[in-house]
């Protein structure tokens, strides 16, 4: 189901972000040719009102100079004096279809009513527009002419540039565009197969547990049930038979009773609508009280059970007194499961930076290191001292869900000389 979901999403992304990369791609490609085109008109125009002067106000004109000018802006000068080609300043035999240009060039300038071929009726400078000329072959240039009168009759100037993108230079431009956009999508659909896979993954697991906790609760709500039914079934047939039956009924029912609690608590927490009472909490004064029931209630099965406070008053934090009761409730019975009656259990309490540090010390067995990872998950038994019918795997879970709520956290050590610490920190 999820590689399905993955597949649609990737390929909704994918497709959502490569129409928007190409539609900005093209955007850009159209701004940038379009800029280009009116900053190489604009120089254009700028070199032909030099040349032109430089030809109004000189009768002769540095051959050198007019070559270093047409080289270096890449430029075609052509000149004629009343008329007549002049081969000294003519660069265009170097330009394939030059004539047609010139040709061009003069009708353009006549529909503009400037005569190149005619003397001007008026003693003033006249120059055409710029022209974007193209050849029959399909390559275009920017050219612009201009008639200039002298004492002797007149000379006609005509500049064509080379550098006018023509079609191939365009087909270039649009094929590294469409190459940007190609190495794009590319990357656009990587990516969000990437990020897709790392936002699914959660929810992989998530469900995973979910299977997990529904067939751990389903096995841990079985037995119950069995007992229960064949308890019935007993009694039926012999009904004078019901007190040896019924004890293990109401037990069944009381173990019964305490799962589903905790499973509500939990599908609580999932839902986010686990609700806490917070007030300020003397820390210190809880752990007495807890300490205090733990003595009274469990007096009978020879743990020795020791808390050791500092001489300084503990931070008061503000959170849920009966929860964080229940927390250190959980913690002390999860130690005397894992501990051999007449051993020691120890709690410390002490501040830290911005916490209150509780520890809950056992001197069992200990947990290994793969087992650290996975105590804190649903219906979780790391070992056989677990596997007994007053335990479901569900205490610990309990416990770290209602420290996130408070906004701590809990992680287990070693004991020294063996044994597992469980370490809560809670801020204050």
């Amino acid at each position: 189901m999820f590689s399905k979901l993955k597949r649609r999403l990737v390929l909704l992304y994918g497709i959502t972000s490569s129409i928007i990369l190409s539609v900005i791609i093209i955007g850009v490609y159209i701004i940038n040719n379009r800029q280009s085109q009116e900053q190489n008109m604009v120089l254009f125009q700028k070199n032909v009102e030099q040349i032109v002067e430089k030809f109004r106000l000189e009768d002769v004109i540095n051959n050198t100079w007019l070559v270093r000018v047409q080289e270096d802006n890449r430029l075609f000068v052509y000149v004629e004096d009343n008329g007549i080609k002049l081969t000294k300043y003519n660069q265009m035999s170097n330009l394939p279809g030059s004539q047609e240009l010139i040709e061009k060039i003069k009708k353009l300038s006549i529909e503009d009513g400037i005569n190149l071929d005619r003397k001007p009726l008026y003693s003033t400078l006249r120059k055409t527009p710029v022209y974007n000329v193209s050849l029959s072959n399909g390559k275009a240039y920017y050219s612009m002419a201009a008639l200039i009168p002298k004492n002797a009759g007149w000379l006609n100037i005509m500049v064509i540039s080379c550098d006018n993108q023509g079609p191939g230079i365009l087909f270039k431009q649009m094929f590294l565009y469409v190459f940007i956009d190609f190495i794009g999508v590319a990357a656009l659909f990587l990516i969000s197969s990437l990020y897709i896979g790392k936002v699914i993954k959660p929810l992989e697991e998530g469900q995973k547990r979910q299977v997990a906790f529904v067939a751990a609760a389903s096995h841990e709500l079985r037995t119950p049930l069995t007992v229960i039914k064949a308890g019935i079934s007993s009694i039926r047939e012999d009904i004078s038979k019901s007190d040896n039956f019924l004890p293990h009924i109401e037990e069944e029912c009381n173990r019964m009773t305490r799962l589903i609690s905790d499973m509500l608590l939990l599908a609580s927490s999932d839902a986010k609508t686990w609700s806490l009472l917070k007030e300020p909490v003397e820390i210190d004064t809880l752990l007495i009280e807890t300490y205090d029931m733990f003595c009274t209630c469990y007096n009978n099965k020879n743990y020795q059970l020791t808390l050791d406070l500092p001489e300084e008053e503990l931070h008061v934090i503000h959170g849920d007194k009966e929860r964080i009761k229940q927390i250190f409730t959980i913690l002390i019975d999860n130690a005397m499961s894992h501990t051999t009656p007449g051993e020691n259990i120890d709690l410390h309490a002490y501040n830290q930076k911005n916490y209150v540090v509780v520890e809950v010390e056992d001197h069992g067995h200990g947990i290994c290191d793969e087992d650290k990872k996975q105590v804190f998950e649903r219906f979780y038994r790391g070992d056989g001292s677990r596997n007994d019918k007053k335990h479901f795997g569900l205490g610990l879970s309990i416990a770290k869900e209602l420290i996130e709520l408070h906004e701590g956290s809990i992680f287990i050590k070693d004991t020294p000389g063996g044994g597992a610490t469980f370490v809560l920190r809670l801020p204050w």
